[in-house]
């Protein structure tokens, strides 16, 4: 964008961030849909009513009657000034129903951070994006199921908490909750929070009936509600046990980034054995939140899942640049010369909804903080940019971000049986084992090596590394394009089946050149040996096979070593040179899930090694590095003169690339 423009939306983003906003009468929220209406004889002339509550029958009498017709319409020939205020507060306890930005301010009395003092509960501008979220699910009807990544100092936590005693408070009965952090201090502030907004709660909401918490059952970390008899139970990952309930409804698990793992103990064991207790449905509540802890992690997985729609998780996320606090005044005079001084950074931030304002308190903070992770890590613009808490990355993040731009949902997903693509039943899982396509094979240009294929081998349990074939087209290369992702295998497979469904894909797509990683088999003991014997099973069979073995060697006698052999030389190579594609845009990448194999992929502690991070895997990545090394260092594919024989021996190897 030019100055100019640049300008004009920060000046408009400006005025929406100093828009009022006003929870008692509704104006400036946006969490929810609501209609502005007038009311004669209530105290405010003008309210902004949810939408849910308009439509009602009695609200729309008193629109229409005003409040002194409404009573006279209901037998009250002359009402008093009593009168009207008792209908004030039946209409107040009505929309505390269905406004929870209204009950907050009205109702919630929280410690105001940092100040020392007491204060209702006005949501700030990034607890009401995260409120329009929850919303969305409750008006909808269903479970209110949220994972959470979110920058400090926000409050997330606080509205996670408070949006679960409004439920418990106005909407159900029986109806408990347990909040889970990382360490039971975390719970104990949560605790005491609670404690206080319901000890201060207003007669007026409860028809003068107060509000009072007793211990459930003598324990000390569970405590009963008496007007809803709803429990909330607090307790912590580090002493689970207390928090094992066959009756909940909702569940805060806090900080999970942090939950660790031990012998005997995992965090998803954690998870599941509180979530599995909640039988889902509507105004059930399940948030997972944290601030990112690093890749790999639970935390971190779950995020994956949810973001690729594998898991019932809506994924939150709130970047600094939605904290009020997170600013730095500029003067108008100002603008100008700050803008000509932005790197290309600064304009991807602006780009992505930031002020100006913002930016200038961000240029400070990096001069704070100088190692880039560490600054993505405590003040994330985006999702991917929180998860990178780790500085032995071996691809850049915005290297990452920059080829994740290319990446789209399969055109098919199925699998390749006797040269056919069938596609996957209806409701059939189709996240691992099974054939992801983006560009089906193109039969009305038969170019030679047009297409490569490369393999990936790893284990066949559920628990091992996954195996991968990876395809890419090299028609573009013709005139000075490059090369682009047209379809992924991936999953757990017999060693001899793996091999047999890469000879398959390879001819689907004309015959294409297969290189298949073999040096890890080879190690193996028998498994390996096995392998090797497939490979050479194959290489009688299919024409176009890599191999390894130069044809000099071959001409002395030397046996064809089939497949590409990593190892300490050839590794870095075919890494360093994806690091270069990245970078360069040197290939398009369509699999979104080796974007994320890519932001996994780490220097291990003594330097010299180079792998996923642990708890993680890294087929992908290395099936399309060596993928993206061969479509460069290969001749360009070239036409078909005539149909090739099968078994009619063209020797690829190490040499002839």
């Amino acid at each position: 964008m030019d100055k100019e423009t640049i300008i004009k939306a920060n000046i408009e983003r400006i005025g929406e961030i100093k828009s009022v906003y006003n929870p008692i009468t509704g104006e400036g929220s946006t969490s929810i849909p609501r209609s502005k209406i007038q009311i004669e004889g209530f105290p405010l002339k003008e309210i902004y009513l949810p939408s849910t509550m308009v439509g009602k029958k009695e609200i729309t009498a008193l629109i229409e009657k005003g409040a002194h017709g409404y009573l006279r319409s209901s037998g009250m020939d002359s009402p008093e000034e009593r009168d009207i205020l008792r209908l004030w507060i039946s209409f107040c306890r009505t929309r505390i129903r269905h406004d929870f930005e209204y009950w907050a301010r009205s109702c919630a009395i929280i410690s105001d951070k940092g100040k020392g003092r007491d204060t209702p509960f006005t949501l700030n501008r990034a607890q009401r994006q995260y409120l329009g979220a929850m919303e969305r699910l409750r008006l909808a009807g269903k479970p209110i199921d949220i994972i959470l990544c979110k920058a400090r100092q926000w409050g997330g936590s606080t509205l996670t908490q408070l949006y679960m005693l409004w439920i418990q408070l106005v909407h159900k009965r029986n109806w408990n909750s347990v909040i889970c952090g990382d360490i039971e201090k975390q719970s104990s502030i949560v605790a005491g929070m609670l404690s206080k907004v319901i000890a201060r709660y207003p007669l007026w909401a409860t028809e003068g009936r107060r509000l009072v918490t007793a211990p459930y059952q003598g324990t000390r970390n569970s405590r009963i509600i008496n007007l809803s008899n709803s429990r909330y139970s607090l307790g912590s990952s580090q002493k689970p046990d207390s928090l094992r309930s066959e009756d909940i409804s909702m569940a805060h698990l806090t900080e999970v980034g942090l939950w660790k793992a031990t012998a005997g103990r995992k965090p998803e064991d954690l998870v599941q054995s509180i979530f599995g207790s909640i039988a889902s449905g509507a105004y059930t509540v399940k948030v997972m939140e944290s601030t990112a802890k690093g890749v790999g992690n639970f935390f971190h997985r779950t995020w994956i899942e949810a973001v690729e729609g594998r898991n019932n998780f809506t994924p939150v996320f709130i970047p600094w640049y939605s904290i009020d606090l997170y600013s730095k005044p500029l003067a108008s005079e100002e603008y100008t010369p700050f803008i000509d001084s932005m790197n290309e950074y600064e304009h991807h931030l602006f780009e992505l909804g930031a002020t100006l304002e913002a930016i200038s308190w961000y240029r400070d903070k990096r001069r704070e903080i100088p190692d880039e992770w560490r600054l993505f890590s405590e003040f994330p613009s985006t999702a991917e940019e929180a998860f990178q808490s780790t500085g032995r990355r071996v691809f850049r993040i915005s290297y990452v971000q920059n080829i994740r731009e290319g990446c789209v949902p399969p055109h098919f997903v199925g699998e390749i049986e006797n040269g056919k693509f069938v596609p996957l039943a209806p409701g059939e899982k189709h996240d691992e084992n099974c054939l992801w396509v983006w560009l089906m094979p193109d039969e009305e240009q038969p170019l030679r090596d047009r297409y490569i294929v490369t393999v990936d081998v790893g284990g066949v349990s559920d628990k091992a590394d996954y195996s991968c074939i990876v395809v890419a087209d090299r028609l573009a290369m013709l005139g000075g394009g490059v090369p682009e992702i047209a379809a992924c295998w991936h999953g757990h497979i017999e060693h001899d089946k793996l091999a047999w469904k890469a000879v398959e894909i390879a001819r689907a797509y004309s015959n294409a050149l297969l290189v298949i990683e073999a040096n890890t088999l080879e190690t193996e003991g028998t498994e390996g040996d096995n392998f090797e014997y497939i490979l050479n099973e194959i290489a009688g069979k299919y024409s176009n096979l890599y191999c390894r073995t130069s044809q000099q060697e071959i001409r002395q006698g030397r046996p064809r070593r089939w497949g590409f052999h990593t190892n300490p030389s050839t590794k870095p190579m075919v890494i360093n040179f994806l690091i270069k594609a990245l970078r360069d845009n040197l290939y398009v990448e369509r699999c979104l899930a080796t974007t994320h194999e890519l932001d996994l992929y780490e220097i291990k502690e003594n330097g010299r090694e180079m792998g996923a991070v642990e708890g993680n895997h890294d087929d992908r990545v290395m099936a399309t590095a060596i993928l993206v090394w061969v479509c460069y260092n290969h001749p360009l594919p070239t036409p078909v003169t005539s149909t090739p024989h099968h078994n009619k021996r063209r020797i690829i190897s190490e040499a002839s690339i």
